[in-house]
């Protein structure tokens, strides 16, 4: 690989043009300089990410427009198909890079790993919001629960890249791949910050009902890795572990409890109605003898 590795950032996006306003900015002021951005837009969008990245573009940043996004894993799919750097950089809208992570990721990259797991720094506008920055802190190097976001390129299509039927824990699926084959798995010192917004308890909620309904593929592909993201216990017993948060934030701490519990809930009722369904005989037909 070459000194100075060029790094693709790729960036499924729906109607999210105020938050990749900030993360397109952040690029901007990377420390290093050898890398593109693709953002690969919904085809529903119409909020004018279009025009936000020709602005961008204008203003001398290395940024291409797709509008091929139909999920999350095939938007990344389709956006590292039209990358041209050897280091492969997997982001959401809702993230931003630090000055100095694309430069650090380039380096590490180019060094003695193949792929890198980023922390994560959570911030938003309301309570829960701020219970979700706890919930990344307890998280911060548990194996079980973080994702690589950073992938050497030959590495990547080697590996088929994102399994495009996959949508509950996509990218975990990838990073049990890279895992599994063996692979030198690094981890940064710069951070992603990653933006809640005004995250509510109930639409935190929704999301687990409709991640949970599409779990099975995951659970057949990584039966251990799924038993271990659905068992309650594990999540509770890394609580139980960093209880010294219930003196330092006793009312976050309180609220990851509430707002975990609830999740779980919703999950379960999730994956009993989307069973239920499959399991559900069609309409019309009748049985009997011929």
């Amino acid at each position: 690989m070459t000194s100075h590795p060029v790094v693709s950032v790729i960036v499924p996006a729906y109607n999210s043009a105020p938050l990749l306003r900030d993360f397109l900015g952040a690029c901007r002021a990377s420390e290093y300089r050898d890398f593109e951005v693709i953002i690969n837009d919904d085809l529903r969008s119409t909020d004018g990410t279009r025009t936000l990245v020709e602005q961008s573009r204008a203003d001398g940043l290395d940024v291409r427009y797709l509008q091929e996004n139909r999920s999350m894993a095939q938007g990344r799919k389709r956006g590292a198909a039209e990358a041209r750097g050897s280091v492969l950089m997997h982001l959401d809208s809702d993230m931003t890079v630090t000055p100095g992570l694309i430069g650090e990721c380039a380096d590490l990259i180019n060094g003695p790993y193949d792929a890198l797991v980023i922390p994560e720094e959570s911030f938003g506008t309301t309570f829960w919001a701020r219970c979700k920055w706890l919930e990344k802190k307890i998280y911060d190097g548990v194996e079980q629960i973080e994702s690589l976001r950073c992938v050497r390129r030959d590495i990547y299509d080697k590996l088929g890249g994102h399994d495009e039927r996959m949508v509950f824990s996509e990218d975990k699926d990838f990073d049990l791949r890279v895992r599994k084959a063996g692979y030198r798995i690094g981890r940064t010192r710069n951070f992603l910050y990653h933006n809640e917004g005004d995250l509510r308890l109930q639409k935190t909620m929704r999301k687990k009902l409709g991640y949970s309904g599409t779990a099975d593929l995951f659970a057949s592909e990584h039966p251990e890795a799924y038993r271990w993201q659905t068992n309650i216990f594990h999540r509770f017993g890394l609580y139980l572990k960093n209880f010294p948060y219930a003196f330092s934030h006793p009312l976050l701490y309180g609220g990851l409890w509430v707002m975990k519990a609830g999740e779980f809930g919703y999950g379960a009722v999730g994956q009993v109605r989307h069973r239920m369904a499959v399991r559900k005989p069609h309409s019309g037909v009748r049985g009997g003898t011929t």
